[in-house]
Formats: structure tokens, sequence, C-alpha cells
């Protein structure tokens, strides 16, 4: 829709040159004639979220397009928390320890594996994740400690970081200190130190006494110095490995379908449509995909019709993506599913005027096993996704359809509202659609409740003039309709008082059988003026 809303009011001192007087005395009435709303409706206002195209023969074809399915990467996938321990203690006895002793050194690293299962993961580069190091010193000398994740990488350097733990108190209490780094952006190398695993961290811990501390110090078995490394929220960009042979559930579950939020009421008839799903596979992965259902409900009258296809409940082998050096690091398996009149009762689909879209998905990862030996891979943000398409020439016939459109009218310039007492709305219409549309006004206050509404007894708009072309109701040119709407100081001051105007169309073309056609050339243009009688004086 295109619409300007216009609202003048002139100054009442203005307005004397060309008021009526209507009594004398203290006080009197004048009449006020103020143009308030200018709207034009075109085919575009009724439908949302759409392409209109126009053919040929000036005739409109609408093109719809919305994405009903979008498998997120975390699905498949999630590293789990966890803890890696790194604890020193003497076995027996005691020692006596000079300042820059070792009391853990350099040694074997430590290699922990993730819990998670039928997965194997051997590589990832992480967009995020948090590494939570809570140390614990028992000895009263300060302790330097270095922690190493030798499989982690960030520009070709290994992850090393290195802290200062205080010394404990006394003999009774132990010194805590805890430290949280960030692992975004690292390459991990999941594979181990022999490169013969999978799921698994790599660290490296050493312990030792403060070089510049003075004096030795006698350590027994009960001093221990530990370091709990805590991984959380690993969230990887990329990651390669096997992600197994699962069966995902997805749905039932219903996600918007908003071409039709504009109709509250009513049904149409399409002369035909064509309608596409499209599949289309970013994750480095074989699939078989099954759609187990598919169908459209509306919510007003909560009617839905399930989609009668081959395509239901029959498998889809989907082929892995494959990797690039482009901007689009994965080159998608593309998959096309065509349904029309034909094959199909998608045009009973549509014709349900659905403002939700179901479906029901059964998903198998790699159904032929680990065929690519550990080289599955994905990137988060591209997964598996499904869109459906709608392409329909506008041939149709309207049996009370209500469209409503809502717009903000200025009111707030007006200043002595309490002296505008009634008068009545004009409403100029000129219509070149092929069908007649009944129009109704309410008036919506800031909290979105009806306040007043204004219904004219003869509210009919007339359809512009029309013939029969090819078996189609068209419209040849422009019919226009005036309607009068008497107004009480009620409803005018719930008018005055409105944050927004709806504005109900009902069309009705009176045709079925017989479909019409619309062109881009029509449109409907509401011209709505007021004349109001204004008191001026007490």
């Amino acid at each position: 829709m295109k619409r300007t809303l216009i609202l003048l009011f002139t100054c009442i001192s203005l307005l004397q040159f060309n008021a009526c007087k209507r009594d004398t005395g203290p006080s009197w009435d004048v009449g006020i004639v103020l143009p308030l709303a200018h709207a034009s409706l075109s085919i575009d206002g009724l439908l949302t979220d759409s392409l209109t195209t126009t053919n040929a023969d000036g005739s409109i074809k609408l093109v719809y397009s919305t994405k009903f399915l979008a498998l997120e990467t975390d699905t498949l996938f999630k590293f789990p928390d966890t803890t890696v321990a790194n604890v020193f203690h003497l076995p027996i006895g005691y020692a006596n320890l000079a300042p820059g002793s070792f009391l853990i050194p350099p040694s074997t690293p430590t290699q922990t594996e993730f819990n998670v299962s039928n997965v194997e993961i051997v590589m990832g580069i992480l967009t995020d994740g948090l590494m939570t190091m809570k140390f614990k010193n028992d000895i009263r000398k300060r302790v330097i400690v270095q922690y190493q994740i030798p499989c982690a990488t960030l520009n070709s350097i290994p992850f090393s970081v290195t802290f200062l733990i205080p010394a404990a108190p006394d003999s009774l209490h132990s010194s805590i200190a805890n430290n949280t780094v960030s692992l975004a952006g690292y390459t991990i190398d999941f594979t181990g130190t022999n490169n013969d695993r999978v799921n698994t961290i790599t660290t490296l811990f050493t312990a030792q006494i403060d070089p510049t501390e003075i004096g030795n110090i006698t350590i027994y078995p009960s001093d221990t110095v530990s370091a709990n490394s805590d991984f959380s929220n690993i969230k990887p960009y990329y990651i390669r490995g096997y992600f197994g042979n699962e069966t995902i559930q997805i749905g039932p579950e219903e996600t918007s379908f908003s071409l039709f939020n504009k109709i509250q009421s009513g049904s149409i008839g399409l002369d035909s449509l064509k309608m596409s799903i499209g599949i289309t596979n970013y994750l480095g992965m074989d699939s078989r995909l099954t759609f187990n259902g598919i169908w459209s409900r509306n919510t007003y009258t909560n009617q839905t019709v399930q989609l009668n296809n081959s395509l239901i409940g029959n498998p889809i082998n989907i082929n892995r993506g494959v990797l690039t050096s482009s901007w689009l690091p994965v080159i998608p398996s593309t998959y096309n599913f065509i349904f029309d009149n034909s094959n199909s009762n998608a045009k009973a689909l549509i014709e349900n005027l659905p403002h939700k879209l179901g479906f029901d998905v059964t998903l198998v990862t790699n159904p032929l096993g680990n065929v690519s030996g550990n080289n599955d891979f994905f990137f988060s943000d591209y997964g598996i996704e499904a869109t459906l398409d709608v392409e329909m020439p506008l041939n149709l016939f309207a049996d009370q359809l209500i469209i409503t459109d809502t717009v903000i009218p200025n009111f707030s310039s007006i200043t002595f509202k309490e002296n505008i007492l009634k008068g009545k709305l004009t409403l100029l219409a000129a219509n070149s659609f092929p069908f007649d549309a009944a129009i109704d006004l309410y008036f919506i206050d800031v909290n979105g409740n009806t306040i007043g509404s204004l219904v004219s007894q003869s509210n009919t708009i007339n359809s512009g003039p029309v013939t029969l072309s090819g078996g189609y109701l068209v419209s040849t040119g422009t019919a226009n309709s005036q309607l009068t709407i008497p107004l009480s100081e009620t409803q005018t001051s719930g008018m005055l008082n409105c944050e927004k105007i709806v504005f109900k169309a009902k069309f009705d073309t009176n045709s079925n059988p017989v479909y019409a056609k619309i062109f881009a050339s029509n449109h409907l243009d509401i011209n709505l003026s007021a004349d109001f009688d204004y008191r001026i004086g007490n």
C-alpha cells in the first residue's frame, strides 16, 4: 500500500473568514470542512512480504518465499563442559626444597577426553570458549605455575599462560586463586600427542617455587599444589571429524507464514499456482531427510491443510557440501521439488490463507557410516535449510475476504478539541479493482483498545466496470463511490482521541466460479474528509 496521510487544521482565526455563522450571542457554531486522510491501496498492500511482477499483459504475478526449516549445527554436536585436574603432592615423607625448585616439572602432557558419544572430533576452530583455572597452594611460598595446551594454537603459537600463586598464609589454610582466559580464535587438534585419538584435549602443567623467595621450605605429604581447568561454552566456528550415524527428529513444529497476515477472514479461490520446496545442505556430511508431514494452518479458523504429494514420507538422500577457499566456505548441495495443480493439493494449501507453516522432519546423519574417514565438517553459520517458494498469477475470486490496514493520524496538533461537537465524514473512493469493497473504520487508543467505530449503513464501494476477457473477469476502468458517515459527539470524541485508525475492507468478487484477474494498474484511492461543528465562545 502506498498511503499518504494528510491532516490539515488551520487556526480558528483564519477559519472565521469562511465559516458560516450559525448563532448569535456569547457563543456560536461554525462549520469546518477538513481533509483528514488519503490512502491509495494497491495489491502490494493486501499481501505482505511478497514480490509482485507484471506479466506482458499487465496482469500481476505474486512471488513469495519463506525459510521454514533451519537445522542449526549445535543440533548435531555440542562440546560438553569438561574439567582437567592437575595435582602435586608428596606420596610419602617430606622434602626440603629451595627457591626455584620444581614441584611439578615439565613432563608428559595430560590427555583428557571430552565425554561425547558416537562422535569423533579431530579438529576445530573456536569462535567462543572459556577456560577457568582454579589454583590451590598449601605451601607457604609463592608458586609460579605455567599452563599450556600444546594442541591449541593461535597464529601458529601454542596456548600458554603463567600465573603467580600467593603463598599459603599458614599451615591450616590454603592460598586460592582463580583466572579465566578466552579460547576464542584458537585452532585445536583433538587427536592427542600421537595423533591417534579423538575428542581429546592435551594439557601440560608445571609448578615451581618462586626463585625470588628467601630460604628453603619443608613440604609434607598433606601439602598440595593443584590446578583444575574447567572448559566451558566451547563453540566451534569450524569442526572436522565424524558426526556419527544418528537419527534426529525435528518437529512437529510450526513457523510463521506472513503472506496473509492482513487478511482476517473470508476465503479466496486461486486459478493456479506453482509451489516449490528447496533444500540446501552446507554440511560436509551425507544425510537422509524425510518429510513426515508439511501443512498450513489458519490461526483465525484453526483449519489445517496437509500437503499431499509423493515427497511426504519418502526419504531423500542428501549429499555433503564441498569445501572451498572463497568467501563462502562451502559449496552446498541443493535439491528442488515442484508442486502444482497436477501433482499435489498445493493450491488448497495456500487457499487456506495460512498464518503458520508446519513440518515434521526426520534426519539421519551418515546413513552409510564413516565413509569420509573422520573428514565430515561443518561451519557454525551453515547448516541445512529448507525454503518454500510460491508463484501464483493473481487470478482469483474472493468471498467475504476481510483485509485490514492501520494508519496513524496526527490529531495531537488540534487545540481545543472539546470545542468540536459533531459532524460527518465523507469518504470518496475511486476503485479500479474488479471487485466490490465495504469499508469500516475503527479507532484504537494508546493501549490497543478499540474506543469507537464507524460503520456506514450503505458502505459499499463499487468495483470498476468489468468485462469477461479470456475467461477472466477484468476491470476496464474506475468507479467512483461516495460514503457519508454521520458522527455523534461520542464518535467524534473517540476519533479525535485515538492513536490509530484501522480500515477494515471486505472484498467480494461475486464471480465464483469465474476468476478475476488483477492488474498492476488496479488500485483503490480513498479520500476521507470531515465536516465538523465547532463552537466558538462559551
